[in-house]
């Protein structure tokens, strides 16, 4: 599939401040359908795809008072739905690789068992049924009707008239405003989870003046667009750190119950995961 081409603002009345939100929506609508064909195709465009839904239910919860209120929440939804299904497989490939570099890092004397057959066989085993996931997904009627959403969008975004581009940058500030707040409070406590939430709140801030840059934005808003880009970049590091431990601990505890295998390099892994979770920590808050 092809994008569909980026609406432009009209100059007969119609609201041309518009036009930032709907090129917006339109260009990564439309990257969500190329990715869905591609997937339909044999490719495996799903990291682009997630992109870009992520970036679409971004700026439909950012955005929401622009956007007709009966029609974004139910849609956003159903785009959580597949980013979730693509998720699962995306997880697993992003593991694979963390953890091969890793272990190619240790010394050799430290590598104790088929620690590397592991890994992969392990990993494989979840990985291939997430992927067995999102070919079910995709023969649904709940995919279906995703796609002619998507595609009534990408067509014709919804936004409401009456706003004006003073309007958006005040609703991407509130964004920022939002996401300094989440990672002040995430940096005085020791929950994960604190910090997962305020790396979201990070990306809808670059995403919202993401959005601006279309409006031919000034030097200030891309500055803004690559602060935040920096802190999700962090704490995206840090939440990998998170799911890579989780992993490493259920190796680790099968290896070490499992004949002619051993947990200890799972062990040194895991340590080496505790402290790259430590710098993230120290490098965010410098941001």
């Amino acid at each position: 599939m092809t994008a569909p081409p980026v609406p432009r603002a009209k100059k007969d009345g119609a609201p041309q401040h518009v036009s930032p939100l709907v090129g917006y929506l339109t260009e990564q609508i439309g990257l969500v359908l190329e990715g869905l064909g591609g997937l339909r195709d044999g490719t495996d465009p799903i990291h682009d795809t997630r992109v870009a839904i992520r970036r679409t239910r971004s700026t439909l919860r950012v955005f929401n008072k622009q956007l007709d209120p009966e029609a974004g929440p139910a849609f956003e939804e159903e785009l959580k739905w597949f980013a979730g299904v693509l998720g699962d497989v995306r997880d697993v490939q992003v593991q694979q690789q963390r953890l091969r570099e890793a272990l190619d890092e240790i010394p050799e004397l430290l590598v104790l068992g088929p620690v590397g057959s592991r890994i992969n066989l392990d990993l494989r085993g979840v990985e291939t049924p997430a992927r067995e996931r999102v070919s079910d997904a995709m023969e649904t009627t709940r995919y279906f009707d995703l796609v002619t959403e998507l595609q009534r969008w990408g067509a014709a975004p919804p936004v409401q008239t009456g706003g004006t581009v003073k309007t958006l940058r005040a609703t991407a500030r509130k964004a920022a405003d939002k996401a300094d707040k989440r990672l002040r409070a995430a940096l005085k406590s020791d929950d994960d989870a604190l910090l997962h939430r305020a790396r979201k709140a990070a990306k809808r801030a670059r995403y919202a003046h993401e959005l601006l840059q279309r409006d031919g934005a000034e030097r200030k808003v891309k500055r803004t667009v690559k602060h935040y880009k920096q802190i999700q970049s962090v704490l995206g590091d840090m939440q990998d750190t998170v799911v890579a431990r989780t992993i490493l601990r259920q190796l680790g505890v099968s290896a070490g119950t499992t004949p002619g295998e051993n947990g200890f390099t799972f062990g040194l892994l895991y340590a080496r995961e505790e402290q790259l979770a430590q710098k993230c920590r120290q490098d965010v808050a410098k941001l």
